[in-house]
Order: structure tokens, then sequence, then C-alpha cells
């Protein structure tokens, strides 16, 4: 094997290590505990940073399938979270919008996003954290520029 497939092979196998210490893997629970799917956690984060959205929106903001964002904004209306509304513009788009209940269930999950990623940071040995971050940033601009040259 070249150096370079070593090092892919050991990012990859720290990558699942990673994914699976998170619990990224498990489709019941966000990795701070909290017991809807991480789509869900995140399509709720996302309205609470920029609402309301339109179905479309929220796919390019979730970077996932239509019919995958359309089935979940079902779940999140049936657990009374979102709403669904006609844009005032343009009566072919609907807007979702968090209802009380998703503003408390989107507040109550950066809560436990912000308590778990802080003790998880604070595991690090000071003097490393900021390589972390930085790390991390590199390695979500990564992903962000493969998904716009997949998409």
């Amino acid at each position: 094997m070249t150096r370079n497939e070593v090092q892919a092979q050991l990012f990859q196998e720290q990558l699942m290590q990673f994914v699976r210490g998170l619990g990224l893997h498990r489709s019941d629970a966000t990795p701070c505990g909290f017991p809807v799917s991480l789509a869900e956690a995140c399509a709720l984060v996302a309205l609470t940073h920029n609402e309301p959205l339109s179905q479309r929106e929220l796919v390019q903001a979730l970077n996932l399938e239509k019919s995958t964002v359309s089935r979940m904004v079902v779940e999140l209306i049936d657990r009374g979270w979102v709403v669904r509304e006609r844009d005032t513009h343009d009566a072919r788009v609907q807007l979702m919008r968090r209802t009380p209940a998703g503003v408390t269930a989107s507040d109550a999950i950066v809560q436990a996003r912000n308590q778990r990623f802080g003790e998880l940071l604070g595991r690090i040995e000071p003097s490393r954290r900021q390589q972390v971050v930085d790390a991390m940033m590199i390695l979500a601009e990564a992903v962000s520029d493969d998904s716009m040259a997949t998409n």
C-alpha cells in the first residue's frame, strides 16, 4: 500500500470510531441523547436559524433528497413541532415554521448539543483544543466541497 492509502485507511478507521462513539449511526437519537433522528434535529435547528424555510431550502440546508425531507417534515408535523403554510408571494411554495412546541424542542436540542460537545471538548487537553476545532473546520470544508461536486 502507498503512504496515501495507509493514511486514508487510518483516517477511515478513526472517522468510523468517531461516528460510533458519538452514536451518529443510530437513527433513534441524536449524539446529545435527544430521542429524535439526527436529521429531524438538524431540520429543527435549521429552522431556528432561518425561519420560515421552504421545503426546497430545507433540502439544500440538510443536503438530503427531496423525498427524505418530505417524509421528515410529515414526521415533524405529526410530532406537533412544525406547521406548513402557503407562501404569501407564491402559493405553490409551502413554508415550514416551528410551532411553540417545536421552539421548545429545538431549544432543548441546542442546549443538549452545547452541553454534550462542551463536555467532549473539555476532555481534550486545553493546548490541543484549537487544533481539534481547526481540523473539524478543514473536514467540514472538504465534505462541503465534495457534496457540491456530487450535486
